[in-house]
């Protein structure tokens, strides 16, 4: 079952083939809806009239704003990563490799000080 969940998640993870998902579904549940509200205002009771005016109203807008966001808003991840993908445990530095690359920083900023003087960008006191 975990297996179907993980292929299922990783489908919808895939922007293009959930917006086409999407896409599709209401293509086909609007229509039919449509159909059902039609229905009810030929055959319905007199109440049934204004709620399928209602209801048509919130299945069109829901569509529609659903529709438009899933094709501008990117899903989180909702499926976890495989075991085999996951990152490896980073050992936490030593205090000689801080030093070190404190050291290449405190280097690095000294020769931009140095091009930046030799180009006139810096006021000498």
């Amino acid at each position: 079952m975990q297996h179907l969940r993980t292929f299922v998640f990783g489908l919808y993870e895939q922007p293009r083939i959930r917006n086409w998902f999407y896409t599709i579904a209401f293509a086909i549940f609007v229509p039919t809806g449509f159909r059902f509200a039609t229905l009810a205002w030929e055959y319905g009771d007199w109440f049934d009239r204004p709620l399928a005016v209602i209801a048509g109203g919130f299945i069109g807008i829901t569509a529609f704003v659903t529709l438009l966001r899933i094709w501008q808003v990117a899903p989180r991840q909702t499926a976890p990563p495989t075991p085999e993908a996951a990152p490896a445990t980073v050992a936490a530095p030593q205090r000689t490799d801080v030093l070190s690359a404190a050291r290449m920083q405190a280097a690095l900023n000294r020769q931009y000080a140095r091009e930046a003087a030799s180009l006139g960008s810096t006021r000498r006191r």
